[in-house]
């Protein structure tokens, strides 16, 4: 169960960080925008399921076209969730010693999204980690709640998504391609901005003073893992 006050990381690289304060925009990737290949995935069970309905109904549509359509309209934002950075997520999202990580609480990511007020629905979810070839109980309701689930593999994430549903718009609708940025007031998002444990300190010097000029006010703090052991 995802609390109000649970923090959440998003880890950039620096052009991605500057884009963030200049636009003030998070961005949602398409779902059939993911290398994992089991994003978006149903199990063996949920796929007949799917099938027979159609058959049932004298719906002339396939489950392999239904899944391509339904990945084209789910968009999905990530961040990790801890108290403390990860150095894992440093490397793999940071990219080099030139990043920063956004923290927010789960109370303000959704406070910011309905400030919004957005067409679409969308919803928060702390991602399940499992293995979809042992035909596990997954509740999809609604169907992009598929989403929220990945492989075991990558359960070291400890991901929190955001997910935009945009399947009522229908099938004929034409999506973004690549993903979507949504605006935020970073004011109401930002719990604070954390400069990567191995940045130079010209990069440290940059990123306060833009971070001023922009109007951040939350707190821009090192990475605690850059503290000196005593």
């Amino acid at each position: 169960m995802l609390k109000s006050d649970d923090v959440l990381w998003r880890y950039l690289d620096a052009a991605r960080f500057f884009d963030f304060i200049h636009n003030q925009t998070l961005f949602f990737c398409r779902g059939d925008h993911f290398q994992d290949r089991f994003e978006g995935a149903f199990t063996e069970s949920l796929k007949h399921a799917i099938e027979r309905s159609y058959q049932v109904n004298k719906i002339e549509f396939t489950y392999e076209e239904f899944r391509r359509r339904l990945r084209e309209r789910v968009f999905v934002n990530c961040w990790h969730k801890g108290s403390d950075d990860s150095m894992a997520m440093w490397s793999l999202y940071g990219g080099s010693s030139c990043s920063v990580a956004l923290t927010t609480t789960a109370g303000q990511l959704r406070t910011s999204l309905k400030e919004q007020q957005l067409p679409y629905d969308i919803a928060i979810e702390k991602v399940e980690y499992v293995k979809h070839w042992r035909d596990p109980n997954l509740d999809i309701a609604p169907y992009s709640r598929v989403f929220a689930y990945k492989t075991k593999a990558y359960e070291y994430e400890k991901e929190v998504r955001v997910l935009i549903d945009r399947f009522a718009d229908g099938f004929e609708s034409q999506m973004p391609e690549g993903g979507m940025p949504v605006k935020v007031a970073h004011q109401t998002l930002l719990r604070s901005v954390v400069i990567a444990p191995e940045a130079p300190a010209w990069f440290d010097t940059l990123i306060r003073e833009a971070s001023v000029r922009y109007g951040i006010v939350a707190p821009v703090r090192r990475s605690k893992l850059a503290t000196d052991p005593v």
